[in-house]
């Protein structure tokens, strides 16, 4: 994933948006906003489920856990 500065991305927005929108990359500003391409699915699924159906958050099957049942202190389910 490509990380750019708040200053990088203001001088190079309309290059930042073709790589996502063009090159389906996702792209980092800091560490405050990811940049994702849009998604392309099936216009049939319902609204609950396009989180689901979507790539947009594949990045995070290569990243750890960063919570466990062990960190709950009361269970309310």
């Amino acid at each position: 994933m490509q990380t750019y500065t708040k200053t990088e991305t203001r001088n190079n927005f309309s290059e930042i948006i073709k790589q996502v929108k063009y090159g389906k990359k996702i792209v980092a500003v800091k560490r405050d906003v990811l940049i994702v391409p849009f998604p392309e699915m099936n216009e049939s699924i319902p609204i609950s489920q396009i989180n689901e159906q979507s790539e947009s958050f594949d990045f995070l099957e290569n990243e750890p856990d960063l919570y466990s049942l062990n960190d709950l202190k009361k269970r309310y389910v």
